[in-house]
């Protein structure tokens, strides 16, 4: 009995080496001699490694995952270091284009915890902007696009997630992904990445559709700013262009903007940022309005138009890229005065002179419009507001798209820069 268990004893120790040198043999063959002595460029990296890929990665659960993924599938050998780079309180942890993620001081997850109102608010602008890319039946659908309002957003499942350099958001109600640049989320979600600050201008789609025009309305003489805030034609249709998701360029008069008994500067501020903020935009119409341009000298040109464009940047850093002359007259010696192009109109609303919100609304309807039709309005008159809210909705049901003069221009591949004047591409010479 004795002699048989010292068969098996000897036995047991023979499989065991056997065991051993096979699983020498076997780490020999997955052994990547390629990766041996292999080092990342930060002394306390972790490494994952397979057969054919070895990924160095930041000591953390997270960085464990992600090189994991890398990882994953490769059959080519490679080699896969990371760069940490610092965005404010977090650090871009980058392994090349598509490959990349934000991290925290101690390399964990970035998560979103909150989200102001007006995060929401940016929420709802590129919602809009992916309607109008991806669903523009609705788009173009009144109806839809007033019920497309932040008011009428749940919110209750929306989630949010650090995707590369922007905020991925998914609404549910909606069935919709949108992608929204950190840069103009950083304060909303109460995180700093570090980005300057610029002020926020919500995106504009440009539809290439023929069927769906691109078109301009402008505002002469504001702002108006003659009673208290918030009462003021202004400000309502700064609203109502938002309600439709349209876009205006305001042509301002500098005294206006300077001489106010009522305003203080931060609620003038504040009036236009928001404007800027749901995509308007600002031009000059000179200081004063006294006269024609033509009829002054080559210095009081240049000081009537430039008036409000150095008042305007010097308030909020706000740069103005055209003008439009007093009373639709210019000729070289106006056109010399600036590298601003003038800007005209081909459409007159006649609101200055029509008194009538039935007779506003039937002049600016009457026309069938093209690409490049720019429509003048004056935002001082009540009357003005009234008719808008009224043609808005007729426009964007032909198709209209109503949108900046800079977003025309751009549309039509023409530079500001390069011309002198624009009426409308018909026009145009």
């Amino acid at each position: 009995m004795a002699k048989r268990r010292k068969i098996n004893k000897n036995s047991v120790i023979i499989i065991a080496v056997l065991l051993l040198l096979i699983a020498a043999v076997l780490t020999f063959l997955l052994v990547n001699f390629k990766f041996m002595g292999k080092k990342s460029i930060h002394e306390d990296a972790k490494k994952y490694e397979t057969r054919h890929c070895l990924a160095f990665y930041p000591d953390s659960r997270q960085g464990y995952l992600f090189a994991k993924d890398i990882c994953k599938g490769v059959k080519d050998d490679s080699i896969h270091d990371y760069t940490l780079v610092p965005y404010g309180d977090y650090y871009l942890v980058n392994y090349g284009k598509d490959k990349k993620y934000f991290a925290d001081q101690n390399f964990d997850p970035v998560e979103i915890k909150d989200v102001s109102e007006k995060g929401r608010q940016i929420v709802l602008d590129y919602l809009r902007y992916t309607f109008k890319k991806e669903d523009p039946d609705k788009y173009y659908d009144v109806s839809f696009l007033k019920q497309l309002q932040l008011k009428n957003i749940d919110f209750e499942n929306v989630t949010y997630q650090i995707a590369d350099e922007n905020v991925e958001v998914y609404i549910p109600q909606y069935e919709k992904t949108v992608l929204i640049p950190l840069k103009y989320m950083q304060k909303q979600i109460d995180m700093d990445f570090g980005f300057p600050n610029e002020i926020y201008r919500k995106p504009v789609y440009l539809d290439p559709d023929p069927a769906h025009p691109v078109i301009c309305i402008t505002f002469d003489d504001g702002p108006q700013l003659h009673f208290e805030p918030g009462n003021t034609s202004t400000e309502r249709i700064i609203d109502i262009l938002y309600e439709y998701d349209a876009c205006a360029t305001f042509y301002m008069i500098g005294v206006n903007l300077e001489d106010r008994e009522i305003w203080a500067d931060y609620q003038v501020y504040t009036m236009l940022k928001k404007s800027i903020n749901q995509g308007n935009e600002f031009g000059s119409h000179s200081q004063s309005h006294s006269t024609a341009l033509t009829e002054l000298s080559d210095e009081e040109i240049r000081k009537e138009i430039m008036g409000p464009v150095d008042y305007l940047y010097d308030f909020m850093g706000y740069q103005m890229k055209t003008f439009r002359p007093v009373q639709g007259e210019f000729d070289e010696s106006v056109l010399k005065a600036t590298d601003l192009p003038a800007i005209l109109w081909d459409v007159d609303s006649e609101d200055w002179s029509l008194y009538e919100v039935d007779d506003i609304v039937n002049q600016v309807l009457k026309y069938d419009y093209e690409t490049g039709d720019i429509i003048l309005f004056h935002d001082i008159y009540d009357e003005s507001a009234d008719a808008l809210e009224r043609v808005l909705p007729e426009l964007i049901k032909r198709g209209c798209q109503i949108v900046t003069i800079s977003d025309m221009l751009r549309f039509c591949n023409i530079d500001p820069s390069t011309i002198d004047y624009f009426f409308s591409p018909s026009y145009y010479e």
